[in-house]
């Protein structure tokens, strides 16, 4: 039996007086309708509606975006960073390090230096960028950032050209009776002759130097006739855990033995020089050079370092060659004009 209008209405306002949040639609628009809702549905519209009459707080933008990014807030990012630290996250050890070959003796080491330097045939040509500071004359120290092109045949050809936006700035180079150091800063030539070792030239890298930190120089025992600055009168190993150095000592006018240069040898295949270290008669530090980047020539070639990193702690001057490309280039020969002696080293 239909009833009377008045009736529907006193029983849905009883009804929304009883209990008004459980039979509250709200719309889109955030108003709501006075429709009775399914009892199924008024649970989840009771806390829809809690959530509603909440105020609203001021967004964080350091919190909101990356809550908003996951339903489940801060643990989305923490789960998966766990999971990719795999055992390194849970307190296990990572991959073991290699083991050290073993130590060989040091005739065989000296060999084995030796043997990578004989590989090398013809005329060197190492091109890359250059760059860390240099201290001049003056006790200035400049910092340059240049391309570099080395130049060497052995035994002891060289030229080290330094430029930028192909204007040269500072020439290195060596022949067999000659070197020098040109700088455009001043615009002047240093020049020195190899068998005259009281009027050595204060420069800031001597050409067979390079060539000695970048381990293309053999290790050469004296014969007891003088020995030459690259010789070695007495030599001596020390062991490392992952090195194994070689000592080169040589004897003075006094009969003493001083400590000239040292080559560390790494103790892992193949078995390269990683450090060059040149001292002077007090046994400080003059030179120290870093090896890393190792790549052979050609199959069977020399192995040759691609990144020379040199320091000189006295002056505080370091040197970065970043090598891009060594090659062979048969057509410069020591008579050629990259090694002839500058006309202004001529008396």
């Amino acid at each position: 039996m239909a009833m009377p209008m008045g009736s529907n209405q006193a029983q849905a306002g009883r009804a929304s007086s009883a209990s008004p949040t459980l039979n509250f639609r709200v719309s889109p628009g955030g108003r709501g309708s006075r429709r009775a809702a399914p009892t199924q549905h008024r649970a989840s519209e009771q806390r829809l509606a809690r959530r509603l009459a909440l105020p609203k707080r001021p967004p964080n933008p350091q919190i909101e975006g990356w809550r908003s990014t996951s339903r489940y807030g801060p643990i989305a990012y923490v789960v998966p960073l766990i999971l990719l630290a795999g055992p390194w996250g849970a307190g296990c050890k990572g991959p073991k390090r290699a083991i050290p070959l073993d130590p060989i003796p040091k005739v065989d080491a000296i060999g084995l230096i030796n043997a990578n330097v004989e590989r090398v045939s013809g005329t060197l040509r190492a091109s890359g960028w250059v760059d860390g500071t240099l201290v001049d004359q003056d006790g200035r120290q400049r910092a340059y950032s240049v391309d570099g092109t080395l130049l060497y045949l052995a035994p002891g050809y060289v030229r080290f050209d330094l430029k930028s936006f192909g204007k040269r700035r500072f020439l290195f180079g060596a022949n067999a009776q000659r070197y020098w150091f040109y700088n455009s800063q001043d615009d002047t030539y240093l020049c020195g002759w190899h068998d005259d070792d009281e009027a050595e030239v204060d420069m800031p890298l001597q050409p067979r130097q390079l060539i000695e930190a970048l381990a293309l120089w053999p290790i050469v025992i004296s014969d007891g006739n003088g020995a030459a600055p690259s010789e070695c009168t007495h030599l001596i190993q020390r062991v490392l855990p992952d090195r194994q150095q070689i000592l080169c000592l040589a004897q003075n006018e006094g009969g003493e033995l001083l400590l000239e240069k040292e080559y560390w040898l790494d103790r892992y295949p193949p078995r390269l020089i990683r450090r060059v270290v040149f001292r002077d008669a007090d046994g400080m530090v003059v030179l120290q050079s870093r090896l890393d980047d190792y790549r052979r020539l050609r199959p069977g070639g020399p192995w040759l370092p691609h990144l020379l990193s040199a320091t000189w702690p006295k002056s505080n001057a370091r040197m970065n060659f970043r090598i891009g490309r060594w090659s062979t280039v048969d057509q410069v020969v020591p008579e050629g004009p990259q090694f002839a002696t500058p006309a202004q080293c001529e008396p």
